[in-house]
This record gives C-alpha cells, sequence and structure tokens, in this order.
C-alpha cells in the first residue's frame, strides 16, 4: 500500500527531474514553481564508468533506471516528469536554407521530402528532429527567398534508450533536449533584446574539448 500510495504521488506530483549526461557523469536536480520563483533541490553528480555511457546515453537502460530508482529513493525526490540534457556533441545541428513562405509545419514536411534537394548527411527518419526558424542577421543571408532553419536532430536509436530508461524507472520524458541550446534559457533575458544585426558569442570550457556558439535574439546561429 506504501508503494502504491508513492507512486500516486509521483504521478500527481508537479515537480520535475532534471538529468544532465555528460561523457562520463550524471548530474540530477528536483526543480519545482513555488511563488518566489523556481526552486531546486537535491543538486548533486555522480562521476560514471566509461562503459555506463555511450556517445553520452545510457549504454544499458535497465541498469540507469536502476540507479536512477536508487538515488530517488534516497533523497525522496517524488517528481515524476523528467527533462533531460544530452551533451552537444550527441546531436547534429547546422542551419539550412528552405522556402521563406513555408510555416514551420510545413518547414518540417518539406525537410522531410527527398525531392526537395535539401543536402543532409543522414536520413531523418531515423532521427529525432528539431526545426526552428533563426532571425539570422541580414549580411549572413544567402537568399532574400529563402529563411535560414536550425535543424537539431538526435538518432532515433539513442532517444529510444532515454525513453526505456525512464519508463524503466516510471518516469515520464517531458523534454530531451541538447546542451547547447538548454544553455541558452539562462541567457533569455539578454538574448532577447539584440537587434536583428547583433550577435553573442557563447564559450564553454571544458576538460576535454571548449564548444563557442554564436547566438541571435532568436536562437542559435
Amino acid at each position: 500500500l506504501g508503494d502504491q500510495l508513492s507512486s500516486l504521488r509521483r504521478q500527481l506530483s508537479k515537480r520535475v527531474l532534471l538529468l544532465e549526461f555528460g561523457n562520463n557523469f550524471l548530474r540530477l536536480s528536483e526543480a519545482s514553481m513555488t511563488p518566489n520563483g523556481l526552486q531546486m533541490n537535491h543538486i548533486s553528480g555522480l562521476q560514471l564508468p566509461p562503459e555506463a555511457l555511450e556517445r553520452g546515453v545510457p549504454a544499458e537502460p535497465v541498469k540507469m533506471a536502476g540507479l536512477l530508482g536508487e538515488i530517488c529513493k534516497e533523497k525522496k525526490i517524488r517528481a515524476h516528469r523528467v527533462a533531460v540534457v544530452l551533451p552537444p556533441e550527441v546531436g547534429f545541428q547546422r542551419l539550412v536554407d528552405l522556402p521563406a513562405e513555408l510555416s514551420t509545419g510545413e518547414a518540417r514536411q518539406y525537410i522531410q521530402d527527398s525531392k526537395n534537394g535539401v543536402q543532409i548527411p543522414f536520413p531523418l527518419d531515423q532521427t529525432d528532429f528539431d526545426l526552428a526558424p533563426v532571425l539570422s542577421p541580414v549580411i549572413a543571408q544567402q537568399h532574400e527567398a529563402m529563411r535560414p532553419y536550425m535543424l537539431s536532430a538526435i538518432p532515433q536509436q539513442l532517444v529510444d534508450r532515454v525513453i526505456e530508461m525512464l519508463k524503466l524507472a516510471d518516469c515520464e520524458l517531458q523534454l530531451l533536449e541538447l546542451g547547447s541550446l538548454s544553455q541558452l534559457r539562462v541567457l533569455a533575458s539578454d538574448l532577447t533584446i539584440l537587434s536583428q544585426n547583433q550577435v553573442d558569442l557563447i564559450l564553454e570550457l571544458l576538460p576535454d574539448s571548449s564548444n563557442l556558439s554564436m547566438v541571435t535574439s532568436s536562437g542559435l546561429l
């Protein structure tokens, strides 16, 4: 009965479990909204053995689900919904030019049709992808009749592993995104006031590599 009540509380909870996977680590926290704003609890990190992750994604979903269950039980985390951040190198990110008259929904259909000749080095139907319009500086626009979109794609087999892990841990995936996009949320208030011809450079210094991103008011460029 205690387990059933605990499961019911998790199902009804408005809290969100935040997971960030790196090349050899897992960071987690529990987030909730309060009258004073966002509250973060149980912030912690774990170093993982090299074989635990493959390209920043759990190599064995069953074992990772068991680890998550143990952590949540130990820290009394009752969140059911989960937001996951994966390393930028897991995905493919590139600007693509598509006809300016298309809506975002139409652009998704357009880019998936091989007859339209959009050059992408892999089949999109084998990925979980997102397409976001970018208000690029005028100097960066190649054709007036075209509009740039940021394409972000993650191999479907890697996404499936994350989904399987969360199902085994009795959790629900609410959001999945790359770290390069997740960082922009912290800077949103500064980025939105940039003019169309302004860009910000974001430099992330990491032990194994460094990432440099160019960002406009509408997102990653």
